[in-house]
């Protein structure tokens, strides 16, 4: 994920993003926190799930509405229109 990607989602927690995935998951989600932490090497987003294109990855998880993705699995992150 490049820096660009990095502060759009830093520029838009609380609001609404598309984000695409490694494995082709597209994501429209909220964003709810943004964890950067450089000593320990972890990125990751916490997100509300809206909508997806992989809707049974999710299905086991129960349905709580509130995820976590690592930063290395982000290809594409932009506004939601």
């Amino acid at each position: 994920m490049t820096q660009v990607e990095i502060q759009c989602l830093k520029e838009n927690v609380g609001k609404t993003v598309e984000i695409g995935t490694s494995d082709g998951e597209l994501v429209v989600a909220k964003i709810l926190a943004v964890f950067l932490d450089s000593d320990f090497d972890e990125h990751e987003l916490f997100y509300e799930l809206i909508s997806t294109n992989m809707p049974d990855a999710y299905r086991h998880l129960g349905g709580t509405g509130g995820y976590a993705l690592d930063f290395e699995k982000i290809v594409l992150v932009r506004p939601s229109s």
